[in-house]
C-alpha cells in the first residue's frame, strides 16, 4: 500500500454493538429518585476520601513504628569468605556438635571480641 491510498471505514470488520434494553421509568419516580441519588452518591465520596487519607496516614505511621521496633532486636549479617578446607571443618563441627554453623561462628567473634578487649 502506498502512502497515498486510504483505507475505509467500510472495509474493516466489526463487531455489530449490543442492543441495550430500552427501559422507559416512570417519570415520577425518576424525578423522586435522581435528587436523592446524586445527593446521597456526592456527600460520600468526599467522606470516604477524607476517611481514606487519615486511615492511609495512620497505617503508614504504624508501619514506620513496626519497622523501628523489629529493627532494636534485628540480627544483622556479617559475610565471611572461607577456603574449602575452613568450611569443611566449620561444616563438620557443626554435625558433630548438632548445632548450625551460624552458631559457631557468632561463639568464635564473641570469644575473640572478647579475648582483644573489644
Amino acid at each position: 500500500m502506498s502512502g497515498k491510498e486510504s483505507l475505509s471505514l467500510d472495509e474493516f470488520a466489526t463487531a455489530p454493538r449490543r442492543q441495550r434494553p430500552s427501559l422507559v421509568p416512570d417519570p415520577v419516580r425518576a424525578q423522586v429518585e435522581r435528587p436523592a441519588d446524586t445527593a446521597g452518591v456526592s456527600e460520600p465520596e468526599t467522606g470516604v476520601e477524607r476517611g481514606k487519607m487519615g486511615t492511609s496516614s495512620e497505617a503508614s505511621k504504624a508501619l514506620r513504628q513496626m519497622k523501628r521496633a523489629r529493627m532494636k532486636g534485628a540480627s544483622h549479617f556479617v559475610n565471611v569468605n572461607l577456603d574449602r578446607e575452613t568450611k569443611r571443618r566449620l561444616k563438620l563441627a557443626s554435625f558433630n556438635m548438632d548445632t548450625s554453623m551460624q552458631a559457631i561462628m557468632e561463639k568464635a567473634i564473641r570469644q575473640y571480641l572478647d579475648a582483644n578487649g573489644y
